[in-house]
């Protein structure tokens, strides 16, 4: 009972945020054509975010909820500086309107994965459970190997800066 409880509370919110966002955003068309290049770093603080986006969906959809929380706990300090760096780069590329633009970035990633979710849920959950089981098994010093991975940086909307 306690279980279903929070799982419906985590739903709720997870939801609400969703819907709290995509109102903040409005529309999220202009943050899909990136202005700008990312740089090594803004790349982890982008993939950080679609990673965290991705299982946060996966979470709701395919009842992944305490695997979601063992994530972001194991996971905290990487969130955070990820969340910061994400802040700065839109903050940096879209002046006064970063904040915006950052929503509608999120909002986008969540309606991104959202749709996967119902092209086919039971394929979209076994790849959920498979990047869940690669990202539990990695040492949080390890994080930036599956923040790494091309198949995050694809789904960013960013193109990384030639040095």
């Amino acid at each position: 009972m306690r279980d279903r409880i929070q799982r419906k509370n985590f739903a709720a919110f997870a939801g609400a945020a969703l819907v709290g966002l995509g109102l903040v955003a409005g529309g999220a068309g202009a943050a899909a054509a990136a202005p700008a290049c990312a740089t090594a770093t803004d790349e982890a603080a982008l993939n950080t975010r679609v990673l965290q986006t991705e299982l946060m969906v996966a979470a709701l959809s395919c009842g992944e909820q305490q695997r979601y929380n063992t994530f972001v706990n194991t996971f905290k300090t990487d969130l955070i500086k990820g969340g910061e760096g994400l802040r700065a780069l839109f903050r940096r590329v879209h002046g006064a309107s970063g904040e915006y633009q950052m929503n509608a970035f999120v909002t986008k990633l969540a309606n991104d994965a959202a749709q996967r979710t119902a092209n086919g849920q039971a394929a979209y959950c076994a790849s959920a459970a498979n990047l869940f089981n690669e990202v539990l098994a990695t040492p949080p010093q390890q994080f930036s190997r599956i923040t790494t991975k091309p198949e995050l940086s694809s789904r960013n909307g960013f193109t990384r800066c030639r040095s």
